[in-house]
């Protein structure tokens, strides 16, 4: 698996070597995984489990089924882990060292980073307990001030020291802040707006806590930064800004002349606004020549989630205003740039991914709405596998806003993920009923194994 690393690490080309492919890679730690009994907590059969998810995560996550693959075998990661006790602090457990519990915590904090991530892609809530769970985080310490026989763990270093730990740490604040604003909109029971302006504040007052050697910053000041970094900090500033997102999205709806949550508006569209800015940026360092152009495939794979939900989020938005005639605000016309700036980097893309072309054309409608209203002339980039939408057709859209707004509306709430087939079909017919979709894009045919091992 630390070859599968290595060579995302270098590159995506293909290569003449002897190193099996990625893929090959995989199926054998599934493989060995199964061979070696996973189930009766053998040692390191945890860490193996983890490596086999990220690595398919961060190769394969573009594809639905392969998320909802993930989704399961995460749920195995979090079963055998409770199994072998990483749930509870190693303090509380007796005959483990000091570095044993160290290294426990190191995983521990993994494990419930990718669930929260990972469920929320889902729709479906954490499948990690909290109130049952007490492990604290790893201490922010340097591999040389670890031995394998030590007495007891030093002191924290801190926070300005930059240690192998120091992201991780340090995100693991700014996850449990988003888990919570998660379980919060997912909620049946309806949430207080005081309750959802605690975590609004508590949000930002955790972010502002990020170390300074974290904190947002545009590609073009990191000069001396390594790619590694730049994606770090980028990592912790898009978590923060769609936890905003997903708090606020649900008062997006109201009628803009609706005083009392005009400030959840504002911090929602905000939010997508700061998130699309961050693709423009991430998109030109990715071009040739730029700082992460031999790290590109990673803002596709780690980010696309992301950019899409700003993106819908603003249409979302933008379709509100339509339809109270609100379209004049500087919110809006910030928006509109924003969206025909995502436009052109989604059609950058759209040849080599259908979501990429799919997510172009929404635009497109979108943004031909709102010139029409406003006297402006945009042209659609029509994906190659997507009829050209009649003219009469674009514009029978209308004032009531998109079809598809619920649609949309849930999938920024995390209850539902994109469909980027029924988005294609209704871009083709604009007529067509959009169908109730309850749950996550699944196939009936899923696998009774757990493993993908195909």
């Amino acid at each position: 698996m630390g070859a599968v690393f290595s060579r995302f690490a270098r590159s995506r080309e293909p290569e003449n070597g002897s190193l099996p492919s990625v893929r090959i890679l995989q199926q054998r730690t599934a493989e060995c995984l199964v061979l070696g009994r996973f189930a009766t907590a053998n040692a390191y059969a945890l860490e193996a489990f983890i490596l086999h998810l990220q690595s398919r995560f961060l190769s394969q996550a573009n594809s639905n089924l392969v998320q909802v693959h993930l989704w399961f075998e995460m749920g195995t990661i979090i079963r055998l882990a409770f199994r072998m006790g990483y749930h509870r602090d190693p303090s509380t457990m007796p005959g483990i060292s000091p570095f044993e519990a160290e290294m426990r915590r190191r995983v521990w904090i993994n494990i419930f980073q990718v669930d929260a991530l990972l469920s929320f892609q889902m729709g479906f809530p954490s499948m990690i307990p909290t109130e049952y769970c007490d492990t604290q985080p790893p201490r922010n310490l340097e591999y040389s001030d670890l031995r394998a026989d030590m007495p007891a763990l030093p002191p924290p270093r801190p926070p300005t020291d930059d240690t192998p730990v120091l992201y991780i740490i340090t995100k693991v604040s700014v996850m449990a802040v988003f888990k919570r604003i998660v379980a919060h909109a997912q909620s049946l029971a309806s949430p207080t707006y005081d309750k959802t302006i605690a975590l609004d504040l508590e949000a930002r007052d955790v972010y502002a806590r990020v170390p300074d050697l974290l904190q947002r910053r545009d590609v073009a000041r990191c000069l001396l930064d390594t790619p590694t970094r730049i994606l770090e900090r980028c990592n912790l500033e898009l978590l923060h800004l769609k936890g905003l997102i997903v708090l606020h999205r649900r008062f997006v709806s109201y009628e803009p002349a609706t005083p009392r949550f005009e400030a959840s508006r504002r911090a929602c569209a905000e939010a997508a606004l700061d998130i699309l800015a961050r693709q423009a940026d991430l998109h030109r360092a990715g071009q040739p020549g730029g700082r992460l152009y031999d790290d590109r495939w990673m803002l596709v794979s780690m980010m696309a989630h992301d950019f899409l939900l700003a993106a819908m989020v603003l249409c979302l938005d933008l379709s509100v205003r339509l339809r109270f005639g609100t379209v004049e605000d500087d919110v809006a016309r910030r928006a509109f740039v924003a969206l025909q700036t995502s436009r052109e980097v989604w059609a950058a893309r759209s040849a080599l991914s259908p979501e990429a072309a799919t997510a172009t054309f929404a635009l497109d409608v979108m943004l031909r709405k709102v010139s029409e209203k406003n006297g402006k002339v945009v042209v659609p980039v029509v994906p190659q596998h997507v009829a050209p939408m009649p003219v009469d057709d674009m514009a029978s859209v209308g004032e009531t806003g998109l079809p598809y707004e619920e649609l949309m509306s849930d999938v920024i709430d995390g209850a539902r993920t994109p469909d980027w087939n029924l988005l294609d079909q209704y871009f083709q017919n604009p007529h067509m009923e959009v169908p109730d979709m309850t749950a996550w894009n699944a196939d009936s045919s899923f696998p009774s194994q757990f493993l993908d091992l195909e």
